[in-house]
C-alpha cells in the first residue's frame, strides 16, 4: 500500500503554473457597490436596470473584455448590441439596445390621467368653490416655476372655460419643464471629473441616435437641466448634500469609450 502510494506520487505530472487571468478583481473595484446602488435606487426602471448592469459587467467583469494583447476592448456598444440582440420579422430589425437607450432618454412626462370619474374645476360665480359636476373634457395648467402640468377638468356647461384654460397653456408656454423621467445612464456613467462633459455629450448623441431609430425626430436634450437625473431638482424637496456615489466612467463615441473604471 505504501509502495503503491509512493509510486503514484513519483509518476504524477508536475503542475504547470498558469498565467493569472485578468478578471477585474472582487468587490474592491466598486462593482458590487454599484450593483447595490442600482437595486436600491427608487428612480430605477426595468430598462435602465438592464442596461446599466450590462454595461457595468462588460467593463469590469466580462472575461472577454481584453484583446489578445491584454488591452481593454473599447467597442462596448457592439458587444452590448451582440448580447441584447435584435428582433422582428421584417427587413428592418429592431434593436434591443436602441429600445433600452430610448426608454432612458431624459424628458418630462405629464401626469397620467386617472381612471376614476373626474369633476369640473371651473370656479362658480354666485357661490364659493368649484362646479363639481361630472367632467367631459380636460386640459392642463402649467406651473410657471417648474413647467410641470396639472390636469384641469371641465363639464359640458363650462366648455368655454376649458377653452380658456387651453388657450392659456398654448400662449403662455411657461419654463422648460424639469425632467422627471430617464437620465439614469449618465447618473451612473458620466462621473464628475474633468472628462464628465465629454461623456455627457457622447450620451446625448447616443440618446439622439436611439430616438431617431425609434422614429422620434423631436426629442432633444433638456437645455436647462442637462442629461443627468442626479442634477435635476425635485419640486417641493430641498436638495441635501450626499456623498458621491460609486459611478462607472463610461462614454460611447461611435462605440468607443472615453475611459472606464469604477470610482467613488
Amino acid at each position: 500500500m505504501g509502495a503503491a502510494l509512493h509510486l503514484a506520487h513519483a509518476h504524477q505530472m508536475p503542475v504547470k503554473k498558469r498565467r493569472p487571468k485578468r478578471t477585474g478583481g472582487g468587490g474592491s473595484d466598486g462593482y458590487d457597490k454599484l450593483v447595490t446602488r442600482v437595486y436600491q435606487d427608487p428612480r430605477m426602471t426595468p430598462e435602465a436596470r438592464e442596461l446599466i448592469l450590462l454595461l457595468a459587467w462588460l467593463t469590469v467583469r466580462d472575461p472577454n473584455r481584453f484583446d489578445e494583447d491584454g488591452n481593454l476592448i473599447r467597442n462596448w456598444r457592439k458587444r452590448a448590441s451582440d448580447i441584447l440582440g435584435e428582433y422582428g420579422n421584417g427587413r428592418r430589425k429592431e434593436s434591443r439596445l436602441a429600445d433600452l437607450l430610448y426608454a432612458d432618454r431624459p424628458r418630462y412626462e405629464p401626469p397620467h390621467l386617472p381612471w376614476e370619474e373626474q369633476v369640473c374645476a371651473a370656479p362658480m360665480i354666485r357661490r364659493k368653490g368649484t362646479c363639481g359636476q361630472p367632467a367631459r373634457g380636460h386640459d392642463y395648467d402649467v406651473d410657471q416655476e417648474t413647467g410641470w402640468w396639472t390636469p384641469v377638468w371641465f363639464c359640458r356647461r363650462h366648455e368655454q372655460w376649458g377653452r380658456q384654460v387651453h388657450q392659456r397653456r398654448v400662449t403662455g408656454l411657461g419654463p422648460e419643464p424639469i425632467p422627471n423621467a430617464g437620465g439614469l445612464l449618465p447618473s451612473y456613467f458620466a462621473g464628475s471629473d474633468s472628462k464628465a462633459q465629454s461623456r455627457l455629450k457622447a450620451w446625448a448623441r447616443l440618446y439622439k441616435e436611439a430616438a431617431v431609430w425609434k422614429l422620434d425626430r423631436f426629442w432633444e436634450p433638456p437645455k436647462e437641466y442637462g442629461l443627468c437625473a442626479d442634477d435635476w431638482p425635485t419640486p417641493g424637496i430641498e436638495p441635501t448634500a450626499e456623498p458621491e456615489p460609486f459611478r462607472l466612467h463610461l462614454a460611447a463615441v461611435d462605440g468607443e469609450r472615453v475611459d472606464s473604471g469604477l470610482t467613488q
